[in-house]
Protein backbone atom coordinates (compact mmCIF):
# COMPACT_ATOMS: atom_id res chain seq x y z
CA UNK A 1 0.00 0.00 0.00
CA UNK A 2 1.61 3.44 -1.04
CA UNK A 3 0.63 7.26 -1.61
CA UNK A 4 2.77 8.42 -4.32
CA UNK A 5 1.16 12.09 -4.81
CA UNK A 6 -0.96 14.23 -3.48
CA UNK A 7 -2.04 17.40 -5.63
CA UNK A 8 -3.77 20.71 -4.90
CA UNK A 9 -4.97 22.28 -8.48
CA UNK A 10 -7.17 25.07 -9.37
CA UNK A 11 -9.36 24.24 -12.51
CA UNK A 12 -10.18 27.80 -14.32
CA UNK A 13 -10.42 28.93 -18.01
CA UNK A 14 -7.59 27.78 -20.03
CA UNK A 15 -6.46 24.94 -17.71
CA UNK A 16 -5.98 23.07 -14.41
CA UNK A 17 -3.27 25.09 -12.92
CA UNK A 18 -1.33 23.39 -9.53
CA UNK A 19 -1.13 25.06 -6.41
CA UNK A 20 0.44 22.76 -4.15
CA UNK A 21 1.68 19.01 -4.46
CA UNK A 22 3.54 16.22 -2.22
CA UNK A 23 5.02 13.77 -4.22
CA UNK A 24 7.14 10.41 -2.51
CA UNK A 25 9.41 9.20 -5.36
CA UNK A 26 11.72 7.42 -2.84
CA UNK A 27 10.96 3.73 -3.91
CA UNK A 28 11.85 4.70 -7.69
CA UNK A 29 15.65 4.77 -9.02
CA UNK A 30 17.27 8.09 -8.43
CA UNK A 31 17.55 8.29 -11.98
CA UNK A 32 14.15 8.13 -12.76
CA UNK A 33 12.33 10.46 -9.62
CA UNK A 34 12.28 13.77 -11.79
CA UNK A 35 10.50 11.63 -14.86
CA UNK A 36 7.83 10.20 -12.53
CA UNK A 37 7.34 13.04 -10.83
CA UNK A 38 6.50 15.01 -14.34
CA UNK A 39 4.22 12.10 -15.12
CA UNK A 40 2.23 12.90 -11.66
CA UNK A 41 1.86 16.52 -12.41
CA UNK A 42 1.07 16.07 -15.92
CA UNK A 43 -1.71 13.41 -14.98
CA UNK A 44 -3.07 15.20 -12.34
CA UNK A 45 -4.10 18.39 -14.29
CA UNK A 46 -4.98 16.30 -17.18
CA UNK A 47 -7.65 14.13 -15.01
CA UNK A 48 -9.09 17.44 -13.48
CA UNK A 49 -8.98 19.08 -16.48
CA UNK A 50 -11.38 16.59 -17.81
CA UNK A 51 -13.29 15.77 -14.75
CA UNK A 52 -16.96 17.86 -14.33
CA UNK A 53 -17.23 20.49 -11.62
CA UNK A 54 -18.20 18.76 -8.19
CA UNK A 55 -17.37 14.90 -9.23
CA UNK A 56 -14.91 12.59 -7.86
CA UNK A 57 -13.42 9.98 -9.79
CA UNK A 58 -11.12 6.94 -10.28
CA UNK A 59 -8.66 6.31 -12.96
CA UNK A 60 -6.62 3.85 -13.85
CA UNK A 61 -3.00 5.18 -15.38
CA UNK A 62 -0.74 2.47 -15.83
CA UNK A 63 -0.26 0.64 -12.61
CA UNK A 64 -1.14 3.30 -10.41
CA UNK A 65 -5.25 4.60 -8.91
CA UNK A 66 -5.74 8.13 -9.44
CA UNK A 67 -8.64 9.46 -7.48
CA UNK A 68 -9.28 13.05 -8.36
CA UNK A 69 -12.21 15.51 -6.58
CA UNK A 70 -13.28 18.61 -7.99
CA UNK A 71 -15.14 20.71 -6.15
CA UNK A 72 -18.01 22.99 -7.62
CA UNK A 73 -15.56 26.02 -7.52
CA UNK A 74 -12.74 24.67 -9.53
CA UNK A 75 -10.42 23.56 -6.69
CA UNK A 76 -9.87 20.20 -7.01
CA UNK A 77 -7.62 17.46 -5.45
CA UNK A 78 -5.42 14.48 -6.84
CA UNK A 79 -4.42 11.53 -5.30
CA UNK A 80 -2.22 8.95 -6.86
CA UNK A 81 -1.74 5.38 -5.40
CA UNK A 82 -1.13 1.83 -5.90
CA UNK A 83 -3.84 -0.41 -6.61
CA UNK A 84 -3.90 -1.87 -2.68
CA UNK A 85 -4.95 1.62 -1.39
CA UNK A 86 -8.66 1.91 -0.19
CA UNK A 87 -10.03 4.58 -2.74
CA UNK A 88 -12.25 5.67 0.25
CA UNK A 89 -9.65 6.65 2.63
CA UNK A 90 -8.24 8.26 -0.58
CA UNK A 91 -11.06 10.22 -1.18
CA UNK A 92 -11.27 10.81 2.82
CA UNK A 93 -8.24 12.43 2.54
CA UNK A 94 -9.36 14.72 -0.32
CA UNK A 95 -12.39 15.86 1.69
CA UNK A 96 -10.01 16.84 4.95
CA UNK A 97 -7.61 18.85 1.95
Amino acid sequence: MRLYSLSVLYRGDPGARLLKAAYDVSTFNFFQRSSVQEFMTFTSQLIVERSELGTRASVKEQEYLCHVYVRSDGLAGVVIADNEYPPRVCFTLLDKV
